[in-house]
């Protein structure tokens, strides 16, 4: 009797296996050229100085598209003094996208600021990166999408010949994808600190991995 019972139990894990279908994922890894750069700036103005008249000082200097991320009240320090001084002062972030070509023109503009910054700004610091934009994403999404499908196909089936079943048709797809963040192309960043500019390179392009993840129905052969 028990095993009779355990060859019930097996029959219905097999079966309910049978009924789930076969689940397969696959990915594929590719390197999109970056399209646009991205800049992330930080400029340090008093208690007296209004956002509107730090956002103009940019605007003034030719960076358009303009957007304020976020602020910060801060102590800063004067060690050149004993005791060192201190002066409180607002950060303002802000960010900006101009297309990879306008890289260079960009940093001009800011390392002017930089190099003789209006009377309302105390410091500025800004670090740019070189990304694939979003269009640029998504196309490649649409263009793998179809290729993942067939890797899915063919892994499923192997499988499926390998259990003795026949292949059907698509149960369900889900995708998805994931854009490496150190292989960002190239950064470019000053500081007040520092009081230089610096340029570096890490690779040609952002590596992106898309997912998909298939599902199909089985039949017997």
């Amino acid at each position: 009797m028990r095993l009779i019972g355990l060859f019930f139990v097996s029959a219905f894990i097999a079966s309910a296996q049978f009924a789930d279908g076969i689940a397969t994922s696959v990915n594929r890894t590719v390197t999109l050229t970056p399209d646009e750069a991205d800049f992330a700036v930080v400029a340090a103005a008093g208690l007296d100085v209004t956002p509107q008249q730090v956002t103009q000082v940019f605007l003034d200097a030719g960076i358009a598209s303009l957007s304020l991320t976020g602020t910060a009240l801060v102590q800063a320090y004067d060690y050149s003094t004993n005791p060192p001084a201190t002066r409180t002062q607002v950060l303002y972030q802000f960010a900006f996208t101009v297309p990879a070509p306008g890289l260079k023109d960009a940093t001009n503009k800011l390392e002017g600021l930089r190099a003789s910054p209006p009377s309302s700004l105390m410091s500025m610091q800004y670090t740019a990166s070189l990304n694939a934009s979003q269009a640029t994403v998504d196309a490649m999404r649409l263009t793998l999408l179809p290729q993942l499908l067939a890797d899915a196909q063919k892994k499923a089936q192997t499988l499926a010949a390998a259990a003795g079943l026949k292949l059907g048709a698509v149960k369900g797809v889900t995708e998805s994808f994931y854009g490496s963040g150190s292989s960002v192309a190239s950064w470019i960043g000053t500081s007040q600190f520092v009081g230089g500019f610096s340029s570096s390179s890490s690779g040609t392009g952002t590596q992106y991995t898309f997912y998909a993840s298939v599902n199909f129905t089985v039949a017997a052969q």
